[in-house]
């Protein structure tokens, strides 16, 4: 894609950052190809090169092959990879990939419940056969379930949390915490 004259950067850059934020306030990221219509490299390349004024809190990110865009102002990059996640049409991918995401980076178990809170708002009935089917599926033998006194579900990764820790954050999270302000 041809550089484009300094006058036309600056505005090309107003636009695409107005057009991300106003995404990002609203709770989803944009795909990138919604605001750019050249490549992933050579829309780094032209932000990198030239940084155009107002720019600094767009940031890029990827998920399930797709180049997302979100405003560093108005979500963080894990909430905006969740929404993105939301987003696809395979709901067991989405609570997998969240579940190991949490337990990799945090590390913590996934609550069950947020799957029909924001970001995701999955119907609830049809969470169960999702964990179900996740269960049942050897390419997500990684992810376990565990309770919490209150009865309260989580799931994690035994790729990055072992049972006992989880249980143990588990029972912090939905008990501990409320009771230990």
């Amino acid at each position: 894609m041809p550089e484009p004259p300094d006058s036309d950067a600056a505005d090309l850059a107003k636009a695409i950052a107005q057009k991300v934020r106003e995404a990002s306030r609203s709770g989803r990221p944009l795909p990138l190809k919604d605001v750019w219509q050249g490549t992933e490299d050579e829309f780094r390349a032209w932000k990198q090169s030239q940084p155009p004024a107002g720019m600094e809190d767009i940031a890029l990110f990827r998920e399930q092959g797709k180049t997302y865009c979100h405003s560093e102002l108005h979500m963080t990059r894990s909430y905006a990879q969740a929404a993105a996640r939301a987003r696809c049409q395979d709901i067991c991918w989405a609570i997998v990939e969240t579940v190991r995401s949490d337990s990799r980076t945090y590390p913590r178990p996934t609550p069950l419940a947020a799957f029909s809170e924001p970001p995701f708002m999955f119907p609830r009935d049809s969470i169960e056969p999702a964990v179900r089917e996740i269960s049942g599926n050897p390419d997500y033998q990684d992810i376990g379930q565990v309770r919490s006194s209150d009865g309260s579900v989580f799931l994690f990764s035994s790729t990055h949390l072992d049972r006992g820790h989880a249980e143990s954050l588990a029972e912090w999270l939905a008990v501990g915490r409320l009771q230990n302000p």
